[in-house]
């Protein structure tokens, strides 16, 4: 378990990817408040508003949902963490469908 506290749970999915600047970049994390995206060229520097959307797996498609949020960190591999209000009521329940769905998918226990 990690010694830091955190305010939402991470999910680490891999049927969730997010398309910055009109590019798909996989995720390597997401909570309901905030997100980690691989390979964003030309991030904004920390501190800086930006837009995103999200590609979660929804029945037999794929749902893209508009999320802004400010760039907390850029880190040195490529990565940008970004923190946003929730962007629904239902959006800490889908990541927790999602979750539960891959983990089903990997043969893993729910627990």
């Amino acid at each position: 378990m990690s010694e830091f506290k955190r305010a939402h749970r991470r999910y680490s999915l891999t049927s969730v990817d997010a398309i910055v600047a009109g590019e798909v970049c996989p995720v390597t994390n997401v909570s309901a408040g905030g997100i980690l995206i691989e390979n964003w060229k030309n991030p904004p520097d920390a501190g800086t508003s930006g837009a995103f959307k999200v590609r979660p797996p929804v029945g037999d498609g794929v749902q893209s949902i508009d999320i802004t949020g400010i760039v907390v960190r850029v880190q040195p591999d490529g990565g940008v963490a970004m923190s946003y209000a929730t962007p629904g009521h239902d959006w800490p329940k889908l990541l927790e469908f999602l979750d539960l769905k891959e983990r089903e998918e990997d043969g893993e226990d729910s627990d």
